[in-house]
């Protein structure tokens, strides 16, 4: 177990933001309070919960827990996790995915995946096409090396081997880190990389809120189920920005757009002058 030693808390912005564009995945340190876990883990505690087939200990929400915990959906807002992912993105962003996830013990680890399936799949549909996505993962429990830590293949999201193919699954890599954290903190990661899990050998849960986004033009290559209108009507405000249309994005094919000279904004964007501090 090759565990990351990395001192999260030290790293500048522009530093985060280099390291989940070439690592593939970042570690935003003390996102939420101990306040805001212990809300959100009694919100959930009677969220209908299915066991996955492979062990009763792993058990994931049946429904979308923003329509259940009001604290989870204030947090699709959140200022300082959609600051960073504005620095990523930009600023028009849409929420694709709520999930609550707990890991119990015994149960074993999950394999390097990519959660990007340009082609669709059937299992998960259309729902992981969308060419441009950063999942978060905020962990209401302490993720130690005992307790199903987070697994990632730094840098495999820039290969353009056919290993990289995203419908590829592997029980480990020699390149594999792990990465541990305290409850509160989140990971950021590009879908495009190979992740997964340790088992949990240790002797308690931990429960994990997980949360996708994408750029307004990544719309998915397929069509994805809508939110239903009367829960995004009844949502938070903070959340309602976040809650566009999951088709939304161009709706024919599109054709190159002729800009001329690129504006601040896409400058920006596309230079790596972006993981340089802001002179002061």
């Amino acid at each position: 177990m090759n565990v990351v030693r990395t001192d999260w808390r030290a790293m500048s912005d522009a530093e985060r933001l280099k390291h989940l564009e070439i690592e593939g995945y970042v570690v935003l340190p003390n996102l939420i309070d101990a306040a805001t876990i212990a809300q959100i883990k009694a919100e959930c505690a009677d969220l209908p919960m299915d066991k996955a087939p492979y062990s009763d200990e792993q058990t994931f929400a049946r429904m979308p827990p923003q329509w259940h915990s009001r604290t989870f959906a204030k947090l699709i807002g959140h200022p300082p996790m959609i600051a960073f992912l504005n620095q990523a993105m930009g600023d028009e962003l849409v929420f694709m995915l709520g999930h609550y996830v707990c890991s119990g013990p015994g149960v074993p680890g999950l394999q390097l995946h990519s959660d990007y399936q340009p082609y669709g799949s059937k299992m998960k549909g259309w729902n992981e096409s969308s060419p441009a996505t950063i999942r978060v993962l905020i962990y209401l429990d302490d993720l130690t090396a005992d307790c199903a830590p987070f697994t990632i293949l730094p840098r495999s999201h820039l290969s353009l081997h056919q290993a990289s193919d995203p419908y590829l699954r592997f029980d480990n890599h020699p390149d594999m880190v792990t990465v541990c954290l305290e409850a509160g903190s989140a990971i950021a990661f590009n879908v495009r990389a190979f992740h997964g899990t340790h088992p949990n050998t240790g002797t308690r849960r931990r429960a994990m809120l997980e949360y996708a986004y994408r750029p307004a033009w990544a719309r998915c290559t397929g069509q994805v189920e809508e939110w239903d209108v009367q829960n995004v009507a009844n949502a938070p405000a903070e959340a309602k920005p976040f809650l566009k249309p999951r088709n939304s994005g161009p709706a024919e094919l599109p054709s190159p757009k002729m800009l001329g000279d690129a504006g601040p904004e896409l400058i920006a964007g596309l230079s790596t002058h972006r993981w340089a501090e802001p002179a002061r």
